[in-house]
């Protein structure tokens, strides 16, 4: 088949002389300023390495043609030392840097224009008859010379580059371990996927994950090379992977593999976080779920306990309140007969006897009283009560201890409250009692005080007495509960009834060695 060196069709058959023809057609362009393509920089080195060859190459004629004759003879030993024409091996040097440049297809082209300007020299100053011969062999000695650089600086750059991908992968799944979070996760993976390309510097990645959108800093698709590959989960599509490249599609098109295999590692690893999370939030709800379970299981075995100290004081009541009275009234009896026998002359020590067994006996009654009062509370009977007189009168009830002060702040109000006075004035005196008691006879000071809003009102008792322990303030409205020396834990338990069943709330502040502050809230108005 004939080739027309005219016809530029014929350069097509070959990629060597197309890509030779494409540069040349590249720089005439730029020589006209139709258009400007850039050169790569390895031709120029290319073509000054071949000269400098070429040169040294033809050293001894250049040495005859200035008239030295001495060094034009000593230099030409070399071109036939012993058979082998030395010079020339200088021409493996533009050829090997080619073939690790540009490839085994450029190598060629410089190994045949190696061989054609040997050539001249081998017609001119060659002494043997077939003159093309060694020229033609050494043109095939850099050709495979040529060949085999190429294949071993292909197969070193394919070595490379896969480590680089296979780094990558293992980036993205240490990166993909270590965050539990899928933006993070994503943005990580934006930034690792360029390092693994041939040009990292020119490699810019977006990354689209359902309504997340993340891509490199200052992303830029236009003019550059796409390579895109879909997320697909299940054969839903979630999203895409796309890399653009200013420097060609070529060598992206290589990396497809590479691409399909990261883009299946975030898919994979998109999985897993999103199932991370959800176990998260699963765990999450599930202790919750037993924290509440936990609670409301704690609750109903206080209330069970509760129910059962009540029962118990029931029967305790029911039982033992009017057997121990009876006995009480026959011992205060007994001691009223004994004072009315005594005359004026009795001894000072009996009298103080049978009154310490007088106050005594009062204190097991209101002991008996308290069994009665706690399982058989009336349904209260509500009205209208001022409850600044309720207050005043409670505090009668009770006697302070000396050296103790109270002091009231009503703050010029007078609320009325909805509630049955006989109960809530009972509950006012038994927290005025636990005041007194709380500051243990040595002094202090008791102080009341009243407000009100649109629907409540409410009263408050601080003493500054012992105060009350942290762990004990959760208890001491519970039956049977005491911290005292003397007393069954009812008062408390009775005042909290008294109060709820007049539709009010009942709380308690305090602090040890400082006081304890009891707030009584009470309703304006009837409520069920």
């Amino acid at each position: 088949m004939g080739i027309v060196w005219g016809d530029s069709r014929n350069f097509d058959r070959f990629p060597v002389l197309k890509a030779t023809r494409l540069r040349i057609k590249g720089v005439t362009d730029m020589a006209n300023g139709t258009k400007r393509i850039k050169v790569s920089p390895y031709l120029w080195h290319i073509m000054a390495i071949t000269l400098v060859c070429a040169i040294l190459y033809y050293l001894p004629v250049i040495a005859g043609m200035a008239g030295w004759t001495v060094a034009r003879d000593n230099l030409g030993i070399f071109h036939d030392f012993y058979g082998i024409d030395f010079y020339a091996l200088v021409f493996f040097a533009p050829v090997v840097y080619t073939a690790y440049m540009l490839g085994v297809q450029w190598a060629i082209v410089v190994a045949i224009i190696s061989t054609v300007l040997i050539i001249p020299y081998a017609i001119a100053f060659d002494p043997y008859p077939n003159v093309m011969f060694k020229p033609a062999s050494f043109g095939i000695i850099l050709s495979a010379v040529g060949a085999v650089v190429a294949m071993l600086q292909r197969s070193d750059e394919q070595r490379r580059q896969s480590l680089k991908e296979l780094k990558c992968l293992y980036d993205i799944g240490r990166v993909a371990e270590e965050n539990d979070s899928i933006e993070h996760f994503l943005m990580a993976a934006v930034t690792l996927i360029p390092q693994a390309t041939r040009y990292p510097g020119e490699a810019e990645v977006r990354i689209t994950l359902r309504d997340k959108v993340l891509q490199s800093p200052g992303f830029d698709e236009k003019g550059g090379k796409l390579l895109k590959e879909d997320l697909m989960l299940s054969g839903e599509a979630l999203g895409r992977i796309e890399i653009y490249s200013t420097h060609g599609y070529a060598y992206l098109a290589k990396q497809q593999p590479f691409i399909n295999t990261v883009a299946d590692r975030i898919v994979s690893a998109v999985h897993e976080i999103e199932l991370a999370l959800s176990l998260q939030g699963y765990y999450t709800q599930l202790e919750e779920m037993v924290e509440k379970r936990t609670a409301d299981l704690e609750e109903t075995r206080e209330k069970l306990i509760r129910s059962e100290r009540l029962a118990a004081v029931g029967e305790l009541a029911s039982g033992v309140g009017h057997e121990l009275r009876n006995p009480l009234n026959v011992i205060r009896n007994c001691v009223y007969l004994l004072k009315m026998g005594m005359d004026e002359k009795a001894d000072e020590e009996t009298l103080n006897t049978l009154k310490l067994l007088d106050r005594q006996i009062d204190i097991s009654n209101r002991i008996v009283s308290d069994l009665l009062d706690f399982t058989r509370i009336r349904p209260p009977t509500r009205s209208k009560v001022d409850l600044n007189g309720l207050i005043k009168e409670s505090l009668s009830w009770v006697a302070a201890p000396d050296k103790t002060k109270v002091t009231a702040d009503f703050n010029g109000k007078s609320p009325q409250v909805k509630i049955d006075a006989e109960q809530i004035g009972r509950a006012f005196a038994n927290i005025i009692s636990n005041a007194y008691q709380a500051m243990n006879g040595k002094g202090g000071e008791l102080k009341v005080a009243i407000d009100a809003d649109d629907a409540y009102a409410w009263a408050q008792f601080t003493d500054n007495g012992c105060g009350i322990p942290a762990e004990n303030l959760t208890r001491i409205f519970e039956p049977l509960f005491t911290t005292k020396p003397k007393g069954i834990g009812l008062g408390l338990a009775i005042t909290r009834r008294l109060v709820e069943q007049n539709s009010g709330v009942v709380s308690v502040a305090s602090k040890v060695g400082e006081g304890t502050t009891f707030t009584v809230k009470l309703p304006l108005n009837e409520r069920s």
